[in-house]
């Protein structure tokens, strides 16, 4: 039994914007052999591959049990996605993680010093729950968090659940704290944005072939962004979702916070996003818009519900048991079964997007859209609604 995630059920937030196909005199020419992986620079210079620009940004590992999240993880790292987790969302102490490990697929695009690991990002986050020093054993990206995070009450906390993944808290045992734990603002070894340098620095150090990202929330944008990039990150992440922004509102933010970054010197600073729910098409028209990467997170909540209900059918007929107990391959396939639609039409977009300049792959019927985000208005012989 399979939850259909299908490229029709999802709405798409940026259906009033439409790619243009190449002017109807255009030569034909066979499909561009350029490699669309995701390159990104550190600031000394390595590089750091990824296979596509899309990325898990914030997985609910404690939703699921342990052994689950990690089969599932890995299983979505190995169609090309990074992955964020830490090492005790997804094993007990003793335990060594699919995701954490080495592997033999020459088709990832990503090696460090001779091994070849699956995609994986570190969430740095200000308290540091559950981080162990072999998280940044080939570790693709490390993402400081700067922002903070509510829990579903609202509060600014992490949850008993979550405490009690990192914390490997045994079931009748006490929470370190009783219950909810607040969440921090800023690296506690941090004593201000102006020593935030020393901070990318000294990961630079513990992860010697990762890129350090800051993710923050758009709020303050104007005033903190400057700031951030003054520490010299190897990218932003932007996160969206903590927004109820209409589809007009997330594409303009995008350009927004491109244009802002350009204005900073930082026009070769990756720029990933958080959007929240998304469609394939969503994706890479941010893409087109400014972002270098995007969260689907929507695509990949489907699974972890998926399995959640299949540990609470776990001893009933209804279809759900073959996910109550993981095993690599079955996951890999089903990951793939669920997933992979929305990659490949992903990927589709974004090759297509090869054969056109970038100012040219992208109009509207909307004259207001148009005019936000400074793209062409497609131009028909009837009258359009704004």
């Amino acid at each position: 039994m399979h939850v259909d995630i299908g490229i029709e059920s999802m709405n798409e937030r940026l259906e009033k914007i439409c790619f243009l196909p190449p002017p109807m005199d255009t030569p034909w020419v066979g499909a561009p052999a350029e490699d669309r992986s995701t390159q990104i620079e550190r600031t000394d210079g390595k590089n750091v591959s990824l296979k596509f620009p899309l990325f898990w940004y914030d997985p609910p590992w404690s939703d699921v049990e342990i052994d689950s999240a990690d089969a599932i993880a890995a299983a979505v790292a190995r169609l090309g996605v990074l992955v964020s987790a830490l090492r005790s969302d997804l094993a007990s102490v003793d335990d060594e993680p699919v995701l954490h490990g080495c592997t033999s697929d020459e088709n990832l695009g990503l090696q460090f010093q001779g091994k070849e690991y699956l995609p994986r990002m570190i969430p740095y986050r200000p308290e540091r729950y559950g981080l162990s020093d072999r998280d940044f054993d080939g570790a693709a990206v490390v993402d400081v968090r700067l922002a903070m995070r509510r829990d579903s009450t609202g509060r600014f906390a992490f949850t008993p659940q979550e405490i009690g993944r990192w914390e490997a808290t045994q079931a009748g045992v006490p929470l370190a704290g009783g219950g909810w734990v607040p969440a921090a603002s800023f690296p506690p070894d941090v004593e201000g944005m102006g020593n935030l340098a020393g901070k990318l620095n000294q990961l630079r150090l513990l992860a010697g072939d990762a890129a350090i990202f800051v993710s923050m929330a758009p709020h303050r944008l104007s005033e903190d962004l400057p700031t951030v990039l003054n520490s010299q990150p190897d990218g932003i992440i932007l996160r969206l979702h903590e927004l109820a922004l209409s589809g007009l509102e997330l594409a303009h933010c995008v350009k927004q916070t491109r244009a802002l970054m350009d204005q900073q010197q930082s026009e070769r600073l990756p720029l990933w996003v958080v959007p929240g729910e998304i469609s394939a098409s969503d994706a890479a028209k941010l893409i087109a818009l400014g972002a270098d990467a995007v969260a689907i997170d929507s695509w990949c909540q489907e699974l972890v519900n998926e399995v959640r209900d299949a540990q609470e059918n776990a001893g009933s007929t209804s279809g759900y048991a073959s996910l109550s107990a993981p095993k690599t391959q079955e996951w890999v396939d089903w990951v793939e079964f669920e997933l992979f639609r929305h990659i490949e039409r992903f990927d589709g977009l974004m090759h297509a997007m090869l054969y056109q300049p970038p100012q040219d792959r992208l109009a509207t019927l909307s004259t207001e859209w148009a005019s936000r985000l400074a793209i062409p208005t497609l131009n028909l012989p009837f009258e359009t609604d704004s």
